[in-house]
């Protein structure tokens, strides 16, 4: 027993001097990342809320075009109760026959913009003042005499420089050598306690409800210093989250994936729990489940479809349907996942069989579900959002040119939801996430399996002995 306690000691004090010798190193790139990507930026412009939240995605308050038209001067080319009509909506502006209204339809390639029936006529007042003031400063002339080249609608953007592009690269080298550091101290200091002969209990569960409690206030954490520094632009955080963590998110996942397929096999599995409980993982599970996937063809409709998506919501009527019918399937999904969690954290049976990963994946899911529920209720409407500045955004990405004007602009909540999604790809190797790579897709066209009865039915069921019928034979 002395023997087994002093072995054990040993390993706690051996495991300790290497968390120890990693400070030097983890302090070490903390202070060289921060020093490449905290730098001195003015914080960006604020203009009205209703501009921010509904129009900023797909106008620039300079004239350069981008979704949509450029708004500089807008309020003088255009009478106020055009602008009203047309922001009103500008369906109705078209059927009724203004050549203006045709005329800017067709200019953009018959892309209708969505109405926004639910603003008063005292708040469409107050974005067009907004919008004459914006023409009115942008006009006058700066401190020196001479007019302020600034354009508005640029500050918005941001394009990636040489430099930039290098510091971004070094960056994920960066963070790829802190985890490859981390998996092979991790792996030392696993051998050493193999070597020892010293094993956790078994049997031992840990407090997974402290530790989901625990998880949500990290996140809590997290999501309000990442919203404070994009509101206030904070260094080069727009660059890092949606210009270099898409692609750091994508390599975890693949090389991830590949090492625990090949290293790890019998772990590429849910580790399902069926047998241990069913009623209540159908209640959480069905809901979940069917509002996801929903949501996940919703998404890939809008992503492949942008320009049909933003037709179809052309028409008011069109537009809720889609909306309250999406915001439903959300609402369905998050009560499949809190049920979920309830039945993982209130089950004893459940619980010798969960890990801290399962904690970590719910509270990303909440993070996710919550937020794009947010992005419905208060950022309407979220999927003209999704085709007009998301699609162009991952479009962008996926072909190795991210382009960061609208997603930098975007309102926060939509920002969240992006994060959240690449953070959700990221952790997938870590989770039970992986069986989904391993999915039976081969029963779709394998044979009929053939079973065989060798034994007369008529004889097994009049007979009184143990061994019933007679015995099987290969044919």
């Amino acid at each position: 027993m002395d023997a087994y306690i002093k072995n054990k000691n040993q390993v706690i004090m051996r495991k300790s001097n290497y968390l120890t010798k990693s400070k030097g190193l983890i302090t070490a790139l903390i202070l060289v990342i921060s020093s490449m990507f905290i730098v001195n930026t003015a914080s960006a412009e604020t203009g009205e809320n209703i501009f921010k939240t509904n129009c900023a995605a797909c106008h620039k308050l300079s004239s350069k075009k981008t979704t949509g038209p450029g708004l500089a001067g807008v309020t003088d080319k255009r009478e106020k109760a055009w602008l009203a009509a047309w922001i009103k909506n500008s369906g109705e502006l078209i059927a009724s026959g203004d050549a203006d209204a045709i005329a800017l339809f067709d200019e953009y390639n018959k892309m209708p913009m969505p109405a926004y029936t639910q603003f008063s006529d005292s708040e469409i007042d107050g974005l067009i003042d907004f919008l004459a003031a914006n023409a009115a400063a942008e006009a006058a002339p700066a401190s020196g005499g001479s007019v302020a080249s600034v354009d508005a609608g640029e500050e918005g953007d941001v394009t990636l420089s040489d430099s930039q592009s290098s510091i971004i690269f070094w960056g994920v080298i960066f963070l790829i050598l802190i985890i490859l550091y981390f998996a092979s101290l991790n792996s030392k200091v696993e051998r050493l306690i193999v070597e020892r002969g010293i094993f956790p209990d078994p049997h031992s569960i840990k407090n997974y409800p402290a530790i989901f409690v625990g998880s949500l206030i990290v996140a809590a954490v997290i999501i309000c210093a990442i919203t404070f520094g994009l509101q206030n632009n904070m260094g080069m955080i727009n660059i890092l989250l949606f210009g270099a963590f898409p692609f750091v998110a994508f390599a975890i996942f693949i090389l991830g994936s590949v090492y625990r397929y090949t290293k790890k096999g019998f772990k590429v599995s849910s580790l399902s729990t069926q047998f241990l409980e069913g009623k209540k993982l159908f209640w959480g599970s069905q809901p979940f489940h069917w509002g996801l996937l929903v949501l996940l063809v919703g998404h890939l409709i809008a992503f492949l479809f942008p320009s049909a998506l933003i037709a179809w919501n052309g028409e008011p009527v069109r537009l809720v349907i889609l909306e309250v019918t999406s915001f439903a399937f959300a609402i369905l999904a998050l009560v499949g996942l809190v049920l979920l969690i309830k039945r993982r954290l209130t089950s004893r049976t459940l619980l010798v069989v969960t890990n801290k990963m399962d904690m970590v994946v719910y509270t990303i899911l909440l993070t996710q579900i919550i937020s794009g529920l947010g992005v419905a209720f208060f950022v309407r409407w979220g999927s003209t959002w999704f085709a007009s500045v998301l699609t162009p955004y991952l479009r962008s990405i996926f072909s190795f040119n991210p382009d960061l004007g609208a997603i930098s602009e975007a309102p926060v909540l939509v920002q969240l939801h992006v994060i959240s999604a690449f953070l959700l790809i990221a952790i997938i190797p870590f989770t039970r996430f992986m069986h989904f790579l391993v999915a039976p897709v081969d029963y779709i066209w394998r044979r009929y399996q053939l079973v065989i009865w060798n034994w007369n039915r008529k004889t097994i069921r009049k007979s009184t002995r143990h061994n019933f019928g007679k015995r099987s034979r290969n044919h």
